[in-house]
């Protein structure tokens, strides 16, 4: 069954020859996509250290430029290998997503544990729990065949929704959403694949025509 397309996947349709001019010059610099990766992730210290500070615009900057290099990296290794991109990096660029997303996270997690601030601390902490679940199911999903981008926040949304928030200085409406709707999202991946596997242990019925 195939779904609507993310919003993601969309912005990659629609600027898809941005991506790949910047992609180009990128590995004209020397750089290969998973350098790419890593530096997008690491560039997230960065975010996860404004975010603590209460530096919430800087914080969204850095975000920004960050995420930017997300852009590439599949592009950059789509090109350099006809299309296919390689397992690896597609592997390091999911595990990189998770401590990228986390460390925003983070860093209003500690932002507001410091203040002694229990319900938004408890906010962050559910956040956290929709942006470890949602890529989670989609893998255990994907082992089945499946076509996991249903739901309703995948990354992407995730990320802008909190960085739209940062740039408002209002980082825990921003935090509210994610936590009600990535676990929303959660959960419809869930009620996904057990549709699915139940459909797969349904009794078959007698065939007549045996009779």
């Amino acid at each position: 069954m195939q779904h609507k397309p993310t919003l993601s996947s969309k912005l990659r349709i629609w600027f898809g020859g941005l991506g790949s001019a910047g992609a180009a010059v990128l590995l004209k610099l020397g750089l290969t996509p998973n350098m790419v990766t890593i530096i997008g992730c690491a560039g997230h210290i960065g975010v996860f250290w404004c975010a603590y500070k209460g530096l919430f615009l800087l914080a969204f900057i850095l975000l920004l430029i960050f995420s930017i290099l997300d852009f590439f990296d599949g592009t950059m290794a789509r090109m350099i290998t006809d299309g296919k991109g390689t397992e690896f990096g597609a592997v390091l660029d999911s595990a990189l997503d998770r401590y990228s997303e986390l460390l925003l996270i983070g860093g209003l997690l500690c932002y507001y544990a410091e203040r002694g601030s229990v319900p938004v601390t408890a906010l962050c902490v559910a956040a956290i729990m929709g942006a470890v679940l949602v890529p989670y199911l989609r893998a255990k999903g994907e082992l089945y065949g499946l076509d996991m981008t249903v739901g309703i926040m995948t990354k992407f949304e995730r990320t802008f929704v909190l960085g739209f928030f940062l740039l408002l200085n209002r980082p825990v409406i921003g935090l509210a959403i994610v936590a009600v709707l990535g676990n929303v999202t959660a959960m419809q991946r869930l009620l996904y694949i057990k549709k699915h596997l139940d459909k797969e242990t349904e009794p078959k019925q007698p065939d007549e025509s045996d009779d």
